[in-house]
């Protein structure tokens, strides 16, 4: 009796066949058969949506990065330019002559190069110090050297006052003087440059002009009158 109680019992309590929880009065549980979006997964079965396209495009190249300079190999550069260094070719030491060029040291020791000066209007003296007409030549175009501005005064010193030849103490003694610079002298003992300059004269004066041809010379004294006119014409 006790057993058929108990089975009565449990039996009572169970769920119903009518599928209502055993809360009593609800909806009735429907499972959800609907299909995972597309691209889902619910971690058991296969991903069947579609994945996002691969751009397989080729990217453009980088210009920028690639770029070479165009004289990085020593070509023209890239406007077209050319070289405008002039080039001169000296003919002589007489008028109408493209002035060779002189090369030596100054009161500083430096290296000088008349063609360097190309533009410029030059006075030059190339004179001994132990005869007066070079001492004179150079205290007359001191006297007229600050009315031309536009012109640079140059000496070319062979010998000093005591017969020796010059140096660069004796340059700048001259330079302190005259106020002429530079003030040239030759390191070489047989002063083959100073001798072709000075054409076998103790004194001799050019004038030059902007363009490296002599314009006028002097041998011997060099008056300061004469040389202001003479400049006054020079181009």
């Amino acid at each position: 009796m006790r057993i058929f109680l108990l089975t009565t019992m449990i039996i009572g309590c169970g769920k119903s066949s009518s599928g209502v929880g055993m809360s009593g009065g609800g909806a009735p549980f429907v499972p959800n058969t609907d299909p995972p979006p597309p691209g889902s997964s619910d971690g058991d079965g296969d991903d069947t949506g579609t994945a996002s396209p691969i751009d397989t495009s080729t990217p453009a190249d980088d210009t920028a990065s690639s770029t070479v300079d165009a004289d990085a190999d020593g070509g023209p550069p890239p406007d077209g330019g050319e070289d405008t260094a002039v080039v001169i070719e000296g003919t002589g030491y007489d008028r109408g002559d493209v002035a060779y060029n002189l090369t030596a040291s100054d009161q500083s020791g430096l290296p000088f190069s008349l063609h360097d000066r190309y533009g410029s209007k030059i006075a030059l003296v190339v004179g001994n110090l132990d005869v007066s007409t070079t001492t004179d030549t150079l205290s007359n175009l001191q006297d007229i050297a600050s009315d031309h501005s536009d012109v640079t005064f140059i000496a070319f010193i062979g010998r000093d006052a005591t017969g020796t030849q010059c140096n660069q103490a004796c340059a700048a003694n001259v330079q302190s003087l005259y106020g002429f610079s530079p003030v040239l002298w030759e390191a070489a003992s047989s002063l083959a440059e100073f001798n072709a300059w000075a054409q076998a004269q103790n004194t001799y004066t050019y004038l030059i002009d902007s363009s490296m041809v002599i314009d006028w010379t002097k041998s011997g004294t060099a008056n300061g009158s004469q040389v202001d006119d003479k400049l006054d014409d020079l181009e």
